[in-house]
């Protein structure tokens, strides 16, 4: 999968960069950049069957445990929301002691 990572890169007057040795125009071709794009699309495309055999052999499960861990977040975020309120009103009342 580290194919994926050592795309080389082009400087402004459009020369390669080499990933495997930084320097420019020394080992990259065409033939080199397109054996890496395959090695990524091979990568993505397996990743992709990884997903749908998943979806269709454990599926249902993964559902249920979304619905959980997104249960989960939305009660952390309204716990924070009504901790950020009382916060808010504790405050409030303070001032309007203060101010009495």
């Amino acid at each position: 999968m580290s194919e994926c990572q050592t795309e080389s890169t082009y400087d402004a007057g459009g020369s390669c960069n080499c990933p495997k040795c930084g320097q420019v125009e020394c080992c990259c071709s065409m033939a080199e950049e397109m054996m890496s794009l395959v090695k990524c699309a091979k990568h993505d495309l397996l990743k992709d069957k990884m997903k749908k055999l998943l979806e269709s052999r454990i599926g249902k499960r993964l559902d249920k445990v979304a619905e959980v861990a997104v249960d989960a977040i939305i009660a952390k975020m309204e716990h924070k929301v009504a901790q950020k309120h009382a916060c808010e009103q504790y405050e409030d009342d303070l001032i309007a002691a203060w101010k009495s």
